[in-house]
């Protein structure tokens, strides 16, 4: 449910802030900064005791357990899946390293409100844990392992430095991230699945699935273009 009212919060946020976020990305950066940091000391300070229920689930939770970032991902994953050619696709596009640096701050955050106490059991004591939280304890890891390189070759600044080749190349590896994105959620919902998560896993495998197979779609129809193109342009025999 928190990444649907994510997702359409999202939403409306680069609507409303597209034009801003691609002037002024540092303000942003800094403000997403802001609320990392906020929300591990608001939970680390014990500050959620004293606030409402509601509040906790549905305001700062969507923060704290990282349902903005993978909104934020979500939308920056489909943005290369959808025809370039669309409005809405060249608005995306134009502000997707920034809305994927904005994401990567918020997760940053997750990590170490989590990291806390999750990478110290997985480092010292890991068969404490279930199998499936082993997994998705090792799957963080490794997300943060692609994610840091990934967020720093976004920067504008960084990237004039790389050749286009290798940060291409590095850049393919979001195709691996966003897998293990859902890997990730999965190990966590599934063993709740009879406690209320059901939901959740269809609603994570329907937006997942339906990137993967738009994606593929996508590769597919630009790679039959090229030969056309190409066939077009080749001197009759």
């Amino acid at each position: 449910m928190l990444i649907l009212i994510s997702i359409l919060l999202m939403s409306i946020f680069i609507v409303l802030f597209h034009k801003q976020i691609k002037r002024h990305s540092n303000i942003f950066y800094i403000i997403s900064g802001i609320i990392a940091i906020g929300f591990v000391l608001y939970f680390e300070l014990n500050l959620s005791s004293k606030v409402p229920n509601d509040i906790n689930k549905y305001v700062v939770s969507i923060f704290s357990r990282s349902a903005v970032s993978t909104a934020l991902f979500t939308i920056v994953m489909y943005t290369g899946a959808l025809n370039k050619k669309m409005n809405i696709t060249k608005k995306l596009l134009s502000i997707r390293g920034e809305l994927s640096i904005i994401a990567c701050i918020l997760t940053l955050g997750h990590n170490v409100l989590y990291g806390i106490t999750n990478f110290a059991i997985l480092f010292t004591n890991p068969t404490s844990f279930t199998w499936l939280k082993l997994i998705a304890s090792i799957i963080s890891v490794v997300l943060i392992t692609i994610m840091l390189p990934l967020m720093i070759t976004s920067f504008p600044s960084v990237r004039k430095r790389i050749p286009f080749k290798k940060w291409k190349a590095i850049q393919r590896f979001a195709y691996v991230f966003y897998g293990l994105i859902y890997a990730h959620v999965m190990c966590l919902y599934i063993p709740k699945i009879q406690g209320g998560r059901l939901f959740d896993v269809l609603i994570y495998t329907l937006i997942f699935g339906g990137y993967f197979v738009a994606r593929i779609y996508k590769f597919v129809r630009d790679k039959e273009i090229k030969v056309k193109s190409k066939l077009s342009l080749s001197p009759n025999v």
